[in-house]
C-alpha cells in the first residue's frame, strides 16, 4: 500500500477520535475512554452481521441456482413413464447381430427373465412391501418421511436406504446402478410420474419381474424355477420371504451356496442339486481335483449326467460341477423378512413361528434345463463377451447378469451368408463318410470349422460340431484335438526358413534312420514316403514326409533341447496356447519332445480356432492377429460398453511368411492337398492325419480368408456300461477333409476377384529340382528370400516324377506310398540308425545357399531296399492312450 494511502487512513482515525468533543484532552478518564471507543465496535458488529447475511443469501441463491440447473440438466432427456414402457423394458433381451445388422440370435438361457402378466400369490407381494417399502400404498412414489428417516439414520452411522419400490423400478429399468446425484434426481422424478400413470399392482409386478435374486436370476418367476423348481404362484411363505430378502444383497443372501464334491456324496444327496459351469483360466473356480474327477464317473453311472458332451467336458476340465446347499445367511435374512411381515400385520405370530422353522428346512431343487444355448456361435460369443466384461472389472456373476438381462446389442463379426454356407455343408451328410449315431446319441464322426478374415482377425463363420444345436455343449471349434502334420509348418518349416540357413532347396534324405540326436535314434520314426530318396524341404512338406520333418527340426539348434525350445517358441508366437511346456499340469504330460512338436502327438492338441489364426499369420505377411468374434457391445440405448481391440504381433518377416505361403501352395499342386482346390483362386494349405486315420485335417488360406477343419470320432467315448468305444478311421483320410474345406470355401469365394498373394520386394523366384534342389529349367518355381537363392545347377537333365507338377502324390518306388494313402506296413521295427539305405548322406548339415545337402550324383530317388513305409508314427513305446486326454492316442502317420 502507498504512503499516501496510509496517511489518509491515519487522518480518518484521528477524526473519529477528536470529533466527539473538542474539550477532551489527553487525560481522558477510563470511563470516558470506554464510552468513546464503544461506538465503532457496535458499528463493526452490525457490518459483520450484514456481510454474513449477504453471504448466506448469496449461498442460498447459488445453491438454488446450481440445484435448479442440476435438476433441469438431469431431467433433460427423460422418457414418459407408462405401463407399456415398463413392459418393453422388462422384456428387453440381449441381441447378437450379424455384420450386416440382421439378428443372429437372442441370448437365451434358463437364467433369463420370465415376466409374469399377473401374480395372484399375495404372500410374495406382502413380503416385498414389508421389507422394502412399508408405506408403498400410502405415498405417491416418493416417501418423504422415509427419506428423512434414512438421512437421520445415515448421519448416526446406521446405513439405511430411502428408496421406494417405484424408485427402485426406475433404477432397474430407466436409469442405472450408478451412485450419482443425477441418477437419484431422475429416480425421484420417474417414481413420482410412475405413481401417477401406473397402478400400484402393476408397479409391484414390474419390480417382481425385474429384481435380481442372485446366480443370474432376474425376476421372481426365474428365481422360483431356478432355486426351487416351481412357479412363483406356488411359493410358500418362507420361500417367498427368502427370495424377496435376497434382493438386499444377492451375493450374500442367495438361497444356495456352491460347494465342491468331496467324494462322500450318495446319489440321493446330489439329485437335483448339481450345477455345471464352463471352466476357463481366471474364472474364479479352482481346477478339479482327482476326487472331483472320480466323482464325475459316478455321476455319469448314476444318470445324473445324461449328456455325453457334458461328461466329456467335465473329464477334460473345461467344465466343472458344484453341488447346491442351502445358504444359512439366506435363512437368517428370510427370518428378518418374516419379522417385518409380522410387524406390519401381514402374518400372525403362529404363522411367523412356523415359517421360521420351515425356513431352515427349505429344499433346494435345481431344474435339469438350467442352460440352453442355440448354437456354437452364440456359445463362443458369450465366452468372449463375458471375458471382455471381466477385463473391465465386472465379476463373473455381474457379467452374466449384464449379458443375459441387460438388453445388450452385440455386434458380431459373423457374416450371415458365410455362416449359412458353412451350416449348409455341415448339414450335408455326404461330406462326412460313415455317419452314425453312437450309444450316447451323438453324431459321429464329429467335425468343426472356423473361417477368419486374417487381415483383421475377425471370425467370419464358425461351427462347433455336427447336430449339436439346442443346448450349451462341447464347442469343438475351440476344443483342442490332435493336429497331425498340420503342426509342421508352424513348429518346423517356418522356423527353418526363418534361420535363413535353410531354404526350399535344402535337401535331406527321406530314408528312415540317420538322425542326429540319440533320442530320435531310439524313437526312430517311420514314414509312408520312405524310399523316395533325397527330398528338398519343399517336396518334404508337400509329401508330408515325417523323416524329412524330423531331420529339418534337428537342425534348428545345437542340441535336442535347443531344438525343442525353438519349436515351442514358434508355436507360442503363432498363438497356440495349448502347448504344454512342463509336467506341472494335472495329467503330468508335456510337449517337450519331437513326437509332440514334429508329428503333432501333443498332450492336448490344437483347436480349429487357434490353428486357423496361426495359419492366418502366415497369410498376413507374418503378423499374428488375435481372433475376435465381436466388435462392440452396447446398451439398448446405444451406450458403448466394450470395443474389441484385438492384439497383434509379428511372428516372422513378410519375406519368410511369403516363402511359407509358396511352400504351402505346393502342397496342393505337388503334394497331398489337391482336393482343396477351388478353381482359379490361389490356395495354400496343409493336410494332417493322425494314427490310423482317426482324425484328419485340412488348414488352408486364400488371399481373402483362412479356414481350419477336421473330421474324426470323439476321443474317449464310453457306452452306457462304461466301456470304451473304439475310434474308427476316417474313410478317404485327409482328402475327405480337403474336399469339405473346398465345398465350404468355393461358394464363399465365388464372387471375389481372383488375385494372388502379395509378393514382398525381398523375394526372388527360381526353378529348382525337387530332389537335389539344384537350378533346373524343368523344375518347380520356388520363392527365396534375397540372399538365399540357389546357385548350383541340378544334376537332373530331365523332369523327375516329383517335378511334374501333378496334383496327385506319386510313389517313387514300390515300397513308398503317397502322403494320404499309405502302403502296407513293411516297417522293420528296430532302432537301427541305418535301414539298408544306399544313400550315405542321411544327415548332412544343410546349406541354404547351395541347396546341396544330399547325394546328388546319379541319385534317381531310390534308396535301395528300404522297406520302412510304416503305417504308425508311434512316439515312445510306453505311451498309452487315455480316456480323458487325447495325448498319444492319435499321433499322426503319414502327415
Amino acid at each position: 500500500m502507498s504512503k499516501n494511502n496510509n496517511d489518509d487512513k491515519n487522518k480518518i482515525r484521528r477524526r473519529k477520535v477528536t470529533s466527539s468533543n473538542t474539550d477532551v484532552n489527553k487525560n481522558t478518564s477510563k470511563d470516558n475512554y470506554k464510552k468513546v471507543s464503544s461506538k465503532p465496535k457496535k458499528h463493526r458488529k452490525r457490518s459483520k452481521t450484514k456481510i454474513a447475511g449477504m453471504l448466506i443469501l448469496f449461498m442460498l441463491v447459488t445453491v438454488v441456482a446450481v440445484g435448479s440447473a442440476l435438476v433441469f440438466s438431469s431431467l433433460r432427456n427423460t422418457e414418459v413413464v407408462t405401463k407399456s414402457l415398463l413392459d418393453s423394458k422388462t422384456n428387453n433381451k440381449t441381441v447378437l447381430l450379424y455384420t450386416d445388422g440382421s439378428k443372429l440370435a437372442e441370448a437365451e438361457t434358463g437364467h433369463k427373465k420370465i415376466p409374469l402378466k399377473k401374480l395372484n400369490n399375495k404372500t410374495v407381494k406382502n413380503a416385498l412391501v414389508a421389507i422394502e417399502d412399508s408405506r408403498f400404498y400410502q405415498h405417491n412414489g416418493v416417501d418423504l418421511r422415509g427419506l428423512a428417516r434414512s438421512v437421520k439414520e445415515n448421519l448416526l452411522g446406521n446405513r439405511q436406504g430411502g428408496s421406494t419400490i417405484p424408485m427402485q423400478v426406475s433404477k432397474l429399468l430407466l436409469t442405472s446402478q450408478e451412485q450419482t446425484i443425477t441418477r437419484k434426481i431422475k429416480d425421484i422424478y420417474y417414481a413420482y410420474e410412475m405413481s401417477k400413470k401406473v397402478s400400484k399392482e402393476d408397479i409391484l409386478l414390474t419390480y417382481l419381474n425385474n429384481m435380481y435374486v442372485g446366480n443370474s436370476f432376474y425376476g421372481i418367476e426365474a428365481a422360483a424355477q431356478g432355486y426351487f423348481n416351481k412357479t412363483a404362484e406356488k411359493l410358500t411363505l418362507p420361500e417367498a420371504a427368502m427370495l424377496v430378502g435376497a434382493t438386499n444383497n444377492p451375493y450374500k443372501y442367495s438361497p444356495y451356496t456352491k460347494l465342491k464334491l468331496d467324494g462322500t456324496e450318495q446319489r440321493s444327496d446330489l439329485e437335483n442339486k448339481l450345477l455345471f459351469y464352463s471352466h476357463t483360466e481366471n474364472d474364479g473356480f479352482d481346477d478339479p481335483t482327482q476326487v472331483e474327477l472320480n466323482m464325475i464317473d459316478k455321476l455319469y453311472s448314476w444318470g445324473l449326467i445324461t449328456d455325453y458332451d457334458t461328461y466329456s467336458q467335465l473329464k477334460k476340465g473345461t467344465m466343472i460341477v458344484r453341488k447346491a446347499v442351502l445358504n444359512e445367511n439366506a435363512v437368517g435374512r428370510a427370518k428378518t423378512v418374516l419379522g417385518k411381515m409380522k410387524q406390519y400385520g401381514y402374518i400372525s405370530q403362529s404363522e411367523y413361528d412356523q415359517a421360521c422353522l420351515d425356513a431352515a428346512n427349505i429344499k433346494i431343487e435345481i431344474p435339469k434345463n438350467i442352460q440352453t444355448i442355440v448354437s456354437s456361435v452364440e456359445d463362443y460369443v458369450y465366452d468372449e463377451v463375458i471375458n471382455a466384461l471381466k477385463d473391465q472389472g465386472y465379476t463373473q456373476e455381474e457379467a452374466n447378469n449384464l449379458y443375459y438381462n441387460g438388453g445388450l446389442q452385440i455386434q458380431t463379426t459373423i457374416d450371415s451368408s458365410m455362416q449359412a454356407e458353412l451350416e449348409a455343408q455341415y448339414n450335408n451328410s455326404s461330406n462326412f463318410p460313415s455317419t452314425i449315431t453312437d450309444a450316447n446319441g451323438v453324431t459321429q464322426p464329429q467335425s468343426a470349422m472356423v473361417i477368419i478374415d486374417y487381415h483383421n482377425g475377425q471370425i467370419k463363420s464358425l461351427i462347433g460340431g455336427r447336430n449339436v444345436k439346442g443346448k450349451r455343449t462341447l464347442n469343438r471349434a475351440t476344443s483342442p484335438v490332435q493336429p497331425g502334420s498340420t503342426i509342421k509348418p508352424l513348429s518346423i518349416y517356418t522356423a527353418a526358413i526363418d534361420t535363413l540357413e535353410m531354404t526350399q532347396s535344402t535337401v535331406f534324405s527321406d530314408a528312415r534312420g540317420g538322425y542326429k540326436f540319440k533320442e530320435n535314434r531310439k524313437w526312430n520314426p517311420s514314414t509312408t514316403t520312405a524310399g523316395a530318396g533325397n527330398m528338398t524341404l519343399r517336396l518334404g512338406l508337400a509329401k508330408s514326409s515325417n523323416t524329412v520333418a524330423v531331420k529339418t527340426a534337428e537342425n534348428l539348434g545345437e542340441s535336442y533341447q535347443d531344438c525343442i525350445d525353438v519349436m515351442m517358441d514358434y508355436l507360442k508366437n503363432f498363438g497356440i496356447t495349448t502347448v504344454v511346456d512342463s509336467k506341472t499340469n494335472s495329467s503330468n504330460t508335456t510337449d517337450r519332445s519331437f513326437p509332440s512338436l514334429v508329428l503333432g502327438g501333443m498332450a492336448y492338441g490344437i483347436s480349429p480356432l487357434e490353428m486357423s489364426a496361426a495359419y492366418g499369420a502366415l497369410a498376413n505377411g507374418g503378423v499374428y492377429i488375435e481372433p475376435t468374434v465381436f466388435t462392440t457391445v452396447s446398451t439398448y440405448n446405444g451406450e458403448l460398453i466394450v470395443k474389441s481391440t484385438p492384439q497383434e504381433h509379428r511372428v516372422v518377416d513378410e519375406e519368410v511368411a511369403y516363402v511359407m505361403t509358396d511352400m504351402l501352395k505346393a502342397v496342393l499342386t505337388e503334394g497331398t492337398g489337391s482336393d482343396a482346390s477351388i478353381g482359379k483362386m490361389p490356395v495354400a494349405g496343409k493336410t494332417g492325419t493322425t494314427n490310423n486315420k482317426y482324425c484328419v485335417w485340412f488348414v488352408g488360406y486364400t488371399p481373402y480368408y483362412v479356414g481350419a477343419t477336421y473330421i474324426g470320432d470323439d476321443v474317449g467315448r464310453k457306452d452306457s456300461n462304461g466301456n470304451k468305444i473304439d475310434l474308427r478311421p476316417v474313410e478317404g483320410s485327409s482328402s475327405t477333409t480337403a474336399k469339405l474345406w473346398a465345398n465350404v470355401m468355393k461358394p464363399i469365394h465365388e464372387n471375389l476377384e481372383v488375385v494372388d498373394f502379395e509378393k514382398p520386394s525381398g523375394i526372388n523366384f527360381y526353378k529348382i529340382n525337387l530332389i537335389d534342389g539344384g537350378l533346373s529349367s524343368y523344375g518347380s518355381n520356388a520363392a527365396f528370400v534375397k540372399g538365399t537363392s540357389p546357385t548350383r545347377t541340378s544334376s537332373y537333365s530331365v523332369p523327375t516324377p516329383s517335378n511334374t507338377g501333378t496334383t496327385q502324390d506319386e510313389p517313387t518306388n514300390d515300397n513308398a506310398g503317397d502322403g494320404d494313402n499309405p502302403p502296407d506296413d513293411n516297417t522293420d521295427n528296430n532302432n537301427d540308425d541305418n535301414t539298408n539305405d544306399n544313400n550315405n548322406n542321411n544327415n548332412q548339415t544343410p546349406d541354404g545357399n547351395t541347396g546341396n545337402n544330399g547325394n546328388t550324383g546319379g541319385d534317381n530317388g531310390n534308396t535301395g531296399n528300404d522297406n520302412t513305409g510304416g503305417n504308425d508314427e508311434q512316439t515312445t513305446p510306453d505311451q498309452q492312450p487315455s480316456d480323458t486326454n487325447n495325448a498319444n492316442e492319435t499321433i499322426q502317420i503319414e502327415e
